[in-house]
């Protein structure tokens, strides 16, 4: 099974929150299962966007290599249908990962988008936390 990463885990990452660590472990097993979108790229640049070069091209390293895949109409489509229920981010980040075939899964720190995942039939992961900690 393939696992879309959404902005979440590249934040996890950068800012070196708690789950840093399982997360950095859960991805060196399973570095050939993920894939990205542009989507989840730009907002991890946003969040180092006021560091200097240098800085912010060693924060956004774990971003290169891994499989970007692309927001298409249909992702769009799949997203429009979860945002009256959730806000307008964490519905496209759904739609990208229930419209690519490839991909079975999200792996998130956003409650939101692990909601709406689940809801679209994706498995939810969040290395370093609970199975269930978006459902309390």
């Amino acid at each position: 099974m393939r696992y879309y990463l959404d902005g979440t885990v590249f934040q996890c990452l950068l800012l070196g929150a708690a789950e840093a660590g399982a997360l950095t472990d859960w991805l060196t097993v399973h570095q050939a299962d993920v894939a990205t979108s542009v989507l989840a790229r730009w907002e991890a640049a946003e969040d180092v966007a006021m560091t200097d070069h240098s800085v912010r091209a060693q924060a956004l390293a774990p971003l290169r290599g891994i499989q970007e895949i692309q927001i298409t109409g249909r992702a769009l489509e799949l997203g429009s249908y979860a945002v009256a229920a959730v806000p307008a981010y964490a519905a496209l980040t759904v739609g990208i990962a229930a419209s690519n075939d490839q991909i079975g899964g999200v792996v998130t720190y956003n409650p939101d988008v692990a909601s709406a995942a689940e809801v679209h039939g994706l498995v939810v992961l969040s290395p370093g936390r609970a199975r269930d900690w978006y459902q309390s």
